[in-house]
């Protein structure tokens, strides 16, 4: 039977091992996401031979796991979970299953798992060229903020590769999240404060807009597959106009520009976050499913 224990940083470099074999679209894929909301999600992993496992215990909420991680028998991973469920009296339910999971689950399993699709979590990708070029109509309004900014401010674009630079950010997060008027969510600021404990552990890529020794705008992700670009982070002073832009742009043409896409998370069914993220008229969403045992 599986042994599942607590997640930890000493997990990533087995977790990517197995991530390479099965790369994903969603912004669920790498491992600093997990690691981070791990107040909220309180995280378990096993493994075998063939596949990575992760089961989340939310509380107030049935246990319930990610998709198994791998490129093995998947029927008899699937199999070992329902045994696993099964010894504690739990029906299995998986959360942020991509489609392409849940068609292989409905093939390999027909009539045993209901299919919930979950449009709060489905992330939003977006085409890098148009994240630099911000060309066309629908986008002029963000064309011209970004314009502003780059007309009357003196900033200067600097990568995160310092213990001291990473200490800044830290600081003006904390302030940026603790100004909103109404903290969306409660965890929020533990996550951050995980990710920057954390950051160069976790392999993350960050960069920042500095006006007058002053952080204006951060920015923070990693490569998710061959083909495209997670931003896990992206804060900004409001004092500065067209900051959010600047850095939206800027680190996409500095560090991703040989990757189609840039995915920019979900919107976690905030009304605002939701109207921003379709704003910039995203190419696609990735739709993920809640799966449950009937």
């Amino acid at each position: 039977m599986l042994d599942f224990k607590s997640i930890s940083i000493s997990d990533k470099s087995s977790y990517d091992r197995f991530r390479v074999l099965d790369p994903t679209n969603g912004s669920e894929g790498v491992f600093a996401t997990m690691f981070i909301w791990n107040e909220y999600y309180h995280l378990e992993t096993a493994q075998d031979e063939e596949f990575f496992y992760i089961r989340f215990n939310i509380k107030g909420k049935a246990p319930a796991y990610f998709f198994p991680i791998g490129n093995g028998n998947l029927k008899i991973a699937i199999e070992k979970l329902e045994e696993y469920s099964r010894a504690r009296n739990e029906k299995l339910k998986f959360m942020l299953v991509s489609e392409e999971n849940k068609n292989k689950l409905n093939e390999l399993f027909p009539d045993k798992f209901s299919f919930t699709s979950n449009r709060n979590c489905a992330d939003y990708v977006y085409l890098t060229e148009k994240m630099i070029s911000l060309s066309g109509k629908k986008l002029h309004s963000k064309k011209n903020h970004l314009n502003y900014f780059l007309q009357n401010y003196n900033f200067e674009y600097k990568p995160v590769e310092t213990k001291e630079l990473l200490y800044m950010c830290a600081d003006k997060a904390y302030e940026l999240v603790n100004k909103k008027e109404k903290n969306t969510n409660s965890f929020e600021l533990g996550a951050m404060k995980r990710y920057f404990n954390n950051y160069f552990d976790l392999s993350q890529k960050g960069a920042v807009l500095m006006i007058d020794n002053e952080i204006a705008a951060m920015t923070f992700g990693e490569k998710l597959n061959d083909n495209m670009a997670l931003i896990q982070i992206e804060l900004a002073d409001d004092n500065f106009r067209g900051a959010y832009q600047a850095i939206n742009k800027l680190f996409c043409e500095k560090e991703w520009a040989d990757l189609k896409y840039v995915n920019r998370e979900e919107d976690m069914g905030i009304e605002g976050l939701r109207k921003a993220k379709l704003s910039y008229k995203p190419e696609m969403l990735v739709e993920k499913f809640i799966i449950e045992e009937k």
